[in-house]
């Protein structure tokens, strides 16, 4: 393993109250009352686009411009992007040794990159990524798994020196169409991903100094 690349949004930062925030009052505006945060946390990961789209749908929502409402949705989360986020589990010291292990990171997120950055610096993070890839770096998102392999070139490895850590099927399946071995949390909605026990993750400290990986 020469890299690890991970995921954000549920894996290393619990930014599903900044997240349900934020679209709550997108909610609001369409006279709908806010919404728990556990059930929001279970339409992130796909992106902005995909999250109002999914959340409308659910709870009936109609709307005559979408592409209006995902805009102020991210108008409001740019606005409080970690007011009440944190980071998972040992996420901050574990990233420090693995930096000073010489194993290169980088972040492949469906978060836009300026907004992946901003939380990764307010964490203290940003400064341990040689590469941060969000929705609109490249005209792809996950699990098209050209994102991923675009990190890993970014970072000069191959595929398969690279292990991607994430906590949803679309993480998932992003790895394993990129031939790229992976982990999945064992928090938030990782719990609900069928892989390999092997695939798991309970703690990033794990990834040093041995990582098991998972095809």
């Amino acid at each position: 393993m020469k890299a690890v690349i991970f995921d954000l949004d549920g894996t290393l930062v619990d930014s599903a109250p900044d997240i349900a925030l934020s679209m709550n009052r997108l909610l609001a505006d369409h006279g709908v009352p806010p919404q728990k945060v556990s059930f929001v946390e279970g339409f992130i990961g796909e992106g902005a686009r995909a999250l109002v789209a999914k959340l409308f749908a659910a709870l009936d929502v109609k709307t005559n411009d979408l592409d209006r409402d995902v805009a102020a949705y991210i108008d409001y989360y740019r606005a409080n992007p970690v007011e009440a986020s944190k980071l998972y589990a040992d996420a901050g010291p574990a990233l420090q040794a693995l930096h000073g292990a010489g194993i290169k990171l980088g972040v492949c997120t469906n978060k836009l990159q300026e907004l992946a950055e901003i939380v990764l610096g307010h964490f203290g993070l940003l400064p341990l990524m040689s590469v941060v890839i969000g929705a609109d770096t490249t005209p792809y998102t996950k699990p098209d798994p050209r994102p991923l392999l675009h990190a890993a070139e970014a970072l000069g490895v191959e595929p398969h020196e690279v292990v991607y850590v994430g906590d949803t099927t679309i993480d998932r399946d992003c790895a394993t169409a990129a031939k790229v071995p992976y982990r999945i949390v064992n928090w938030g909605t990782g719990r609900d991903v069928k892989v390999a026990e092997e695939a798991r993750l309970a703690q990033f400290a794990d990834l040093l100094p041995n990582t098991v990986a998972a095809d």
